[in-house]
């Protein structure tokens, strides 16, 4: 009686109709999906989609659940870390290897009241005047919400942010326009919606000594 009680408050909690096992040890979360696709390719312990682009590691403790399109069965786990084709579950490997056509989604099992780090670069040499900053635009995985920029690099020139909603974008240039001092950390925070995605580019050559973007609630950002 106890341990049906325990799954029906995993479910109620976590959002999902399955139960919690060896083969499904994490729950589904209700949030909405980040992002899916169809996989390449994998085995036990990855996922490859040779069509995204992501950024190394932006995956990190997010959920992947992979439908097995020969048996109709959906697994989830944990993701360890992720290259821009690839993301890798070796902490705890499939029962059954991922194969072409295999679907997926990324969810994050967050609070609406928590931070989500969704960019953490540190240290990076060669970035190139008006590139984007990131592999991959981003987007709120709650709605309405703030992102929180933070930024420091080795030269001085100009941070401007690409918005887009509704295929249409922007650019909007922070601090003013301001060129910042080299070797100096500077905060920005600004509203996003759902179906806003977002980038960044800099007015120069530059190492990326910092930078960083949390999505916080907008209540309290």
């Amino acid at each position: 009686m106890l341990e049906g009680v325990f799954h029906r408050v995993l479910r109620a909690v976590f959002g999902s109709g399955a139960d919690i096992s060896s083969s499904n040890p994490l729950p589904v979360t209700s949030e909405t999906s980040l992002d899916s696709g169809v996989a390449t390719g994998g085995g036990l312990t990855t996922l490859d989609d040779t069509t995204k682009g992501w950024q190394v590691n932006i995956w990190e403790d997010a959920l992947v659940e992979i439908l097995d399109i020969s048996t109709g069965i959906a697994y989830t786990r944990e993701i360890d870390s992720n290259t821009a084709t690839q993301l890798n579950f070796a902490t705890n490997p499939l029962p059954a290897a991922v194969v072409a056509g295999d679907t997926y989604t990324i969810k994050r099992l967050a609070s609406p009241m928590s931070p989500i780090s969704k960019a953490n670069l540190f240290n990076q040499a060669g970035y190139l005047a008006t590139a984007d900053i990131l592999g991959a635009d981003i987007a709120p995985t709650n709605s309405p919400t703030a992102f929180k920029v933070e930024a420091a690099f080795s030269t001085g020139g100009i941070l401007s942010v690409d918005l887009t909603q509704a295929g249409v974008t922007v650019n909007i240039q922070l601090y003013g326009g301001v060129a910042f001092n080299i070797n100096s950390a500077y905060q920005f925070t600004f509203l996003v919606n759902a179906g806003d995605t977002v980038n960044f580019q800099y007015s120069v050559n530059a190492t990326i000594l910092s930078f960083k973007v949390q999505e916080v609630p907008a209540a309290t950002a």
